[in-house]
């Protein structure tokens, strides 16, 4: 199969799930339906991540591609059914017990991502996509080798708020925009350093 229809069948399974989600009355049928679609689309980029990433299958770092595409989905569909079960009623949590699961999922995307990102290979689907990342492979690496040292101390902090909600909400988000805030800007730096008309490049 060619790079092109994996990516034509991921967008027209998005594509369904938005129709489905507009036409189906039920909340039920229509959770069901679009998890389907969005399912099905994993598993095709799963199936087909290295081939849209650039790479053999028998590299290392596609087994990397590979466990944080599962990773996100993991995630994904865990926060999609944990807010489907709240507003059904059939999870009641206290403040105190969602200040500690609020502060543990920012704190496991950030450790568990981060502690990855240095082994993500160049390529335009999974990682810390910015205009000069995406455009220099020397750039993405600094990037994510940054992102990777910054992710232990910004996860850890993340526990820092808890025993209110407010102040595990605001601390948590926190962490979450310095966690990308600084490798982006300073892979941005590195990358106009680099590409700078003064530097003889165009």
């Amino acid at each position: 199969m060619s790079v092109n229809k994996p990516k034509l069948i991921i967008g027209l399974l998005s594509l369904l799930a938005l129709v489905l989600s507009l036409i189906l009355q039920n909340d039920m049928a229509s959770f069901l339906a679009v998890a389907t679609c969005a399912l099905i689309a994993i598993i095709v980029l799963y199936k087909y991540l290295p081939q849209l990433s650039n790479i053999s299958k028998d590299n290392p770092k596609a087994k990397t591609l590979r466990a944080i595409t599962v990773f996100n989905s993991i995630l994904f569909f865990g926060v999609v059914i944990f807010a489907v079960l709240n507003q059904k009623g059939m999870v009641n949590l206290s403040d105190e017990q969602s200040s500690w699961l609020l502060a543990g999922l920012f704190a496991l995307i950030i450790i568990g991502l981060g502690n990855a990102a240095p082994k993500i290979p160049f390529n335009r689907y999974t990682g810390l996509r910015l205009p000069w990342t995406v455009r220099d492979e020397e750039t993405w690496i600094v990037a994510h080798r940054i992102l990777g040292y910054v992710s232990f101390p910004c996860g850890l902090l993340c526990f820092a708020g808890i025993g209110t909600l407010e102040s595990t909400v605001h601390i948590s988000l926190t962490m979450f925009f310095i966690w990308i805030l600084i490798p982006a800007v300073l892979s941005f730096l590195f990358f106009y350093k680099k590409w700078h008309p003064k530097n003889g490049h165009s």
